[in-house]
């Protein structure tokens, strides 16, 4: 640790896919995943995905365009409203909405589980372009840089990355792929901006189906490769 500087200590930033709302009942044993691995004393930073509401920003944007700084920032907000549904104890009482990184730190030294709601930092920083191109993927891996984090787990609805995206073909799965790879493959389970934003910050990163809770486990907890694509960007798995 630097003299003079913060060590947030933060061993896995997680991107919540907003899919897994979708499922309530895989929602909370990912939840319970995530729990468990903090109570085994992981130190764990959750970053919500935009869920069904960032879903229907989209839809109306297609039909009647937005102009960029409003599905930014409605897209923005959307992160916040997944990360306030998974943190309500009707999921985890150990899961706790937090807004600033000095809020991030103390919940963590608790033993807690953070989930960041992102619109404010989002806001204040302004590290994100006006785009469609960047989602909560990129955006999970720019908090993990900010935090000085090495690893990022993005769960998701698919196993991880399949070639030429035919994700029923086992044939096609990737368990392992450079980040400079994955860039080459453009969108694929991960948005487009994920990749080159590892390679530039040598930093690594797990695609894991998080219906599957007892791969987030295997992972964090048991040291244990799962099913799932890793994604190597910096030196160390």
């Amino acid at each position: 640790m630097l003299k003079g500087f913060v060590d947030y200590n933060v061993d896995a930033t997680v991107k919540f896919g907003g899919s897994l709302l979708a499922d309530e009942q895989a929602c909370r044993n990912t939840v319970r995943a995530l729990q468990s691995a903090a109570q085994q004393g992981k130190r764990l930073l959750v970053i919500p995905g935009g869920g069904p509401t960032d879903n229907t920003i989209e839809e109306l944007d297609a039909r009647t365009p937005f102009v960029p700084d409003t599905h930014h920032r409605a897209c923005a907000r959307a992160q916040d409203q997944t990360g306030l549904m998974i943190s309500d104890p009707c999921f985890s009482n150990s899961l706790r909405a937090i807004e600033t990184l000095e809020e991030m730190r103390h919940t963590l030294d608790e033993g807690l589980v953070p989930v960041l709601l992102p619109s404010r930092l989002i806001f204040d920083i302004d590290p994100f372009e006006r785009t469609w191109e960047i989602t909560s993927d990129a955006m999970a891996v720019w908090f993990a840089w900010l935090v000085r984090c090495n690893l990022t787990l993005i769960l998701t609805n698919v196993d991880g990355v399949y070639r030429d995206g035919k994700v029923d073909s086992e044939a096609h799965f990737l368990p392992e792929v450079t980040a400079s790879e994955l860039a080459q493959m453009g969108h694929t389970a991960v948005d487009a901006c994920t990749p080159a934003f590892l390679v530039e910050h040598g930093l690594n990163c797990w695609i894991l189906n998080g219906k599957y809770p007892d791969r987030i486990t295997q992972l964090l907890v048991d040291g244990i490769k799962p099913v799932g694509t890793f994604v190597k960007g910096g030196q160390d798995g």
